[in-house]
């Protein structure tokens, strides 16, 4: 399902398939990964299957190296995510601390997508992934 997304994603930016966006840092995908993570926790539902496409979203993109891996930084942006969670209006000061992080435009508009499909990997979007969702293409595409 994500080859034929990043496919369909490409020809519509009219990019090559085998193009990849260009990335200023990894600072740039560890950001990514805490919005994903933060996506999973919108349900306060974890499930393999959220995880299993935050991993395969790295592994696409060829960001797991030497310098940085979404599994190795998992933890750290889980805990982020928690703490955001935990703080009165945390979850929005995180969106938009993201989204100072998150630059590059390919990038800006492919996560409301990604977010999409890590909140539906489980099988359903139940509300609160919705009003997350939302919040997040109105960030990214603002």
């Amino acid at each position: 399902m994500l080859d034929r997304f990043k496919a369909a994603y490409g020809r519509m930016l009219g990019r090559v398939d085998d193009e990849e966006p260009t990335f200023s840092s990894d600072d740039e995908h560890e950001a990514v990964l805490e919005l994903l993570v933060a996506t999973m926790f919108a349900d306060a539902n974890v499930t393999e299957a959220e995880l299993d496409e935050i991993d395969a979203y790295g592994q696409d993109h060829g960001w797991n190296t030497p310098a940085f891996s979404f599994g190795q930084a998992l933890g750290s942006a889980t805990a982020k995510v928690r703490d955001a969670r935990e703080a009165p209006d945390g979850t929005a000061a995180l969106l938009a601390a993201l989204s100072t992080r998150i630059t590059t435009p390919g990038l800006r508009a492919e996560v409301p997508d990604a977010c999409q499909l890590v909140a539906s990997a489980d099988g359903a979007t139940v509300p609160a992934e919705s009003a997350w969702l939302a919040q997040v293409e109105a960030t990214f595409t603002a």
